[in-house]
């Protein structure tokens, strides 16, 4: 009883290429959500007669396909069930999954001591689950009010109030089990009548021949599978719509599909490489970095339209769950009020003693709890400036690298510095780019528009293209000293409170060196001095003044 996915170590399908290779003779059934509807593999549409096809098998590996709703009747066929519990599933999931095999014969399980996944924020209280999606519906409505400019107090907020109650007692169960989770599984199996024996802990030799042989198949499994995608045909709107409408696949079929949702959710050709990112979680990381850069002035628009489509679906009541997932605004503006963007400055060399890495940590612990809810990231006064700063630079797929400790021998310390990634994001981001300025049928000018009543720059207007790209970067003088002011609100960068985001209106500051031409976000950007603290802005957020 595993998992399913071809990328896991001990998925089904892992787990079947491994006994094949050790037992050939065995007669062998994987049961998971990809063969039960693959109407070329043996499983097709097995759950409607286990009991009578399960007998022609030796072994069968199961995902948790088989976690509810079947009972395996068989008797003196099966002498043992064994399971591999990585804390994806919920106790309860677990002890089901245990229970399909009606006859009592001996089950042998490992249990992670710690669960992976989580209801909601994790918080262990019913209050605390139901406080934090309230706070969290009631700013981003409030933010999506004032961002686009619209009357949002229809929204029944109070929809289906016994629901979210009953989510919030069995979504801070399922988080206080995950918290103890090996612990969870045993104490419910015991509940159960079941007799726990601790097994005897197998040669380290032995395991480790086990281990490097089931990861072996498993990234030869993987790696095909990844470039089988790769190479897929291409196929149309129309076919991909047949498809996703189609239940019964083949394993063609759904290569097929998935080569054409990665080729419309990036809009660049698919590659293997491309295909394992998507498998890591890289699309919800590069979507947060398109909206806090280059796509941010598209991201009300795309919160907007989100929420709409949830009102319209439930007549004007959203399930505060689902509607909050759906908002990617708070986060952003969390991540530009922490100015996260300030530490992606190439070869600037950061240290954790550093004024402005001190400050970073500070503010990032003040607003710890706002963090946990809309960003998913623990933090703590124990983390370092460098870990809290490697923490949420994760959010966008982005790291700190390691330059080593410099300094004098009794004063050493560890250096860090951005570098950015050769991972095609930029080549994405221009596709995004041009795919949400052609949904709003506008022109929209992504380089900077800098408004001075005086000449800020020593040459001459001739000299200077219209349009800068990042390879165009004149000197640019000047600027130290000259006062600046820039627009705040939520088309730009917000502040962040507790629990909400405040207000709208400007501020002048005065310009604390030159600008400089960020290309990783693709951004010029100049130190800003607004006395109380100095923070980096885009260009096209300032006017002289």
């Amino acid at each position: 009883m595993w998992a399913q996915k071809a990328k896991s170590k001990w998925g089904t399908q892992a787990l079947e290429e491994r006994f094949r290779r050790k037992f050939p003779h065995l007669r062998i059934l994987r049961i998971d959500s990809e063969s039960v509807a693959d109407p070329s593999h043996a499983a097709f549409g097995c759950i409607a007669h286990l009991n009578e096809i399960l007998t022609q098998y030796d072994l069968v590996i199961a995902s948790p396909s088989l976690e509810t709703g079947v009972s395996i009747d068989i008797r003196g066929h099966f002498d043992g069930v064994w399971g591999i519990f990585q804390g994806v599933q919920p106790v309860n999931s677990v002890r089901q999954m245990l229970a399909r095999v009606r006859e009592t014969v001996d089950r042998h399980i490992w249990i992670t001591e710690w669960g992976m996944s989580v209801v909601g924020n994790g918080s262990t209280s019913i209050g605390g689950l139901l406080r934090s999606q309230h706070v969290a519906t009631q700013a981003n409505i409030a933010l999506l009010s004032a961002a686009d400019n619209d009357d949002y107090s229809y929204v029944d907020q109070n929809f289906q109030p016994e629901s979210l109650q009953t989510w919030g007692k069995r979504g801070s169960v399922i988080n206080v089990e995950m918290r103890r989770y090996r612990e969870s599984v045993l104490a419910g199996l015991v509940e159960d009548g079941y007799t726990v024996i601790d097994a005897v802990d197998a040669d380290d030799d032995e395991s480790g021949a086990v281990i490097e042989s089931v990861k072996a198949a498993s990234e030869e499994l993987y790696t095909a599978e990844c470039k089988a995608i790769a190479d897929s045909p291409t196929i149309s709107d129309s076919e991909l719509k047949k498809l996703l409408d189609t239940r019964a696949k083949t394993k063609t079929e759904r290569h097929q599909q998935r080569k054409a949702e990665l080729s419309r959710r990036y809009e660049v050709d698919v590659t293997p490489e491309l295909v394992e990112k998507d498998d890591d979680g890289w699309y919800p990381q590069l979507r947060m970095h398109y909206y806090l850069t280059l796509g941010r002035e598209f991201l009300t628009n795309r919160d907007a339209k989100r929420a709409k489509a949830q009102l319209e679906a439930g007549e004007n009541s959203v399930w505060k769950p689902d509607f909050n997932k759906g908002q990617i605004l708070p986060a952003v503006l969390l991540l530009e009020e922490l100015n996260l963007l300030q530490l992606l400055t190439p070869d600037v060399k950061l240290r954790g003693t550093d004024e402005k890495m001190v400050e970073f940590k500070a503010l990032a612990v003040k607003h710890r709890h706002v963090i946990k809810n809309y960003l998913n990231v623990s933090l703590s006064e124990k983390h370092t400036p460098i870990a809290i700063a490697q923490k949420l630079l994760a959010k966008i797929d982005l790291k700190l690298d390691y330059v080593g400790r410099l300094g004098k021998r009794e004063n050493r310390e560890c250096v860090y510095r951005f570098v950015a990634p050769d991972d095609q994001r930029n080549s994405i981001f221009g596709q995004w780019l041009n795919r949400d300025e052609l949904f709003l049928s506008e022109s929209v000018s992504v380089t900077n528009n800098i408004s001075t009543t005086t000449p800020v720059i020593d040459t001459t207007p001739q000299d200077i293209p219209q349009t800068l790209t990042p390879l165009e970067s004149p000197t640019i003088q000047g600027w130290k000293g000259l006062k600046l002011k820039m627009r705040l609100g939520l088309d730009s960068v917000g502040k962040f409170y507790q629990q909400l985001v405040s207000k709208v209106g400007e501020a002048v500051g005065v310009a604390d060196g030159e600008p400089f031409w960020n290309g990783y976000p693709g951004q010029w950007q100049v130190w800003v001095n607004f006395g109380s603290e100095c923070r980096s802005v885009v260009c096209d957020w300032l006017v002289a003044v």
